[in-house]
């Protein structure tokens, strides 16, 4: 049985919707914290911090696995103000 293979990195989040990540993983999601000091807003390229199109919130130095689909998944985030960074890994295996 082979090794898992593994990519990671970080993304600093702005006040427009910036590409997180690209995960194209079939099963278990993509695991990201919230190293920075401002609350994220998670979802695709129409995400915002409030209203109908305001995407699950990550809260500064919180943690979580954020579901994926099978095929490419462009995840988004942005902020109310200012900047955070998220701290990101998956498995495309």
């Amino acid at each position: 049985m082979a090794n898992a293979t593994y990519l990671q990195g970080t993304t600093t989040v702005g006040t427009t919707a910036t590409l997180i990540a690209s995960p194209d993983c079939g099963t278990g999601g993509i695991y990201l914290t919230n190293t920075g000091s401002a609350t994220v807003y998670l979802g695709g390229a129409s995400v915002t911090t409030s209203g109908a199109t305001a995407g699950p919130s990550l809260a500064a130095g919180a943690s979580l696995i954020f579901p994926t689909s099978k095929g490419p998944s462009d995840l988004y985030g942005i902020v109310a103000t200012g900047t955070t960074t998220v701290a990101w890994a998956y498995s495309p295996v």
